[in-house]
């Protein structure tokens, strides 16, 4: 388990980068803060290779191995260190989900008789906790080359605050998100717990780049541009829209309404949107009339590989990397 000193380290450090990021691919809203929008439509960035990650949920190798993997003669983080990528990861930091049905059972059973701290949740939380200190690690290093979107497990309070953050309270097998709140109230204090939520909200909803949009979940509505900017006062309208959509309960149109909203004329004809939050079998899925193509599958380690002035084909672009 990382230390209560550096666990909070990392965090005031990613959450400290997240605030101050630069307006010219994140437009301050309407109260002058870092907004819920990222925009590499234009600018040094817009001819930069993407890779868009699917939901993590505690898999730190994942993310080690997308780091190790290769594109042409260096490896991902070698082209982090050179300024040549862009990374954006759809969200869900936390929760193992299916991996660990039976470590959430046993630790449901021991929480229920007092024992919060307990040895299987010591083994979920070293896995989520581990990939946190990672991903604050990479976006202190990397500001305008790696980035995560809020996803709808980004909600370490597990809180009901649906009309002002778009969170809702989170349970697949057992109790999941009051688990996780309690053993880190416990284990840390309320400084970590509430450190990580802060650094939860301060994440952005959605992003923009040549040719293809990103968020968690496909999109549920219509909304514009500065609803999705000044996300913090669109709360739920906007937040649970792009992090809580199920299959078959998006507004018929959604996404080519977006590409209307974030991307320039000439890139939106051949645009794709990109999301995670619902497993797919296989590669992907395809939704939206075949603009949106959900790329999460738990089993495999895979991310989708868009480069700009050549035409995205889930087929192939979409690839393993370990």
């Amino acid at each position: 388990m990382p230390s209560h000193e550096d666990l909070l380290s990392l965090l005031e450090s990613g959450i400290s980068t997240l605030e101050g990021e630069n307006a010219d691919y994140r437009p301050l809203d309407s109260e002058k803060r870092a907004g819920g929008l990222l925009d590499f439509t234009s600018g040094d960035y817009k001819n930069l290779p993407l890779l868009v990650v699917p939901d993590l949920h505690g898999r730190g190798k994942f993310l080690l191995d997308i780091l190790d993997f290769k594109c042409g003669s260096k490896t991902v983080l070698e082209l982090l260190e050179a300024g040549q990528i862009i990374i954006c990861c759809v969200g869900d930091i936390f929760h193992s989900e299916n991996r660990g049905r039976e470590r959430w059972k046993q630790a449901f059973v021991e929480s229920m008789a007092g024992n919060l701290v307990n040895e299987p949740m010591k083994l979920e939380m070293r896995e989520n906790l581990s990939l946190l200190e990672m991903i604050l690690s990479l976006k202190s290093a990397f500001a305008g080359h790696f980035h995560i979107l809020k996803g709808n497990h980004e909600n370490v309070l597990n809180e009901d605050h649906r009309s002002k953050y778009g969170n809702v309270p989170f349970r697949k097998f057992c109790d999941e998100g009051n688990l996780v709140s309690d053993f880190l109230q416990h284990y840390y204090d309320d400084l970590i717990l509430h450190e990580i939520s802060y650094f939860e909200k301060s994440l952005p909803i959605c992003a923009a780049f040549s040719g293809c949009v990103v968020s968690h979940a496909e999109p549920a509505d219509f909304f514009s541009r500065q609803e999705i900017i000044d996300y913090h006062k669109s709360g739920s309208f906007v937040t649970f829209a792009l992090t809580w959509t199920a299959n078959d309960a998006a507004r018929e149109g959604s996404v080519a309404h977006l590409f209307e909203e974030l991307l320039p004329e000439p890139s939106r004809k051949g645009a794709w949107y990109f999301s995670g939050h619902r497993p797919v079998l296989g590669k992907y899925a395809l939704r939206q009339n075949g603009r949106l193509v959900q790329i999460h599958n738990p089993e495999i380690e895979q991310v989708a590989v868009v480069v700009p002035g050549r035409k995205f084909n889930p087929e192939t672009d979409i690839v393993v990397v370990g």
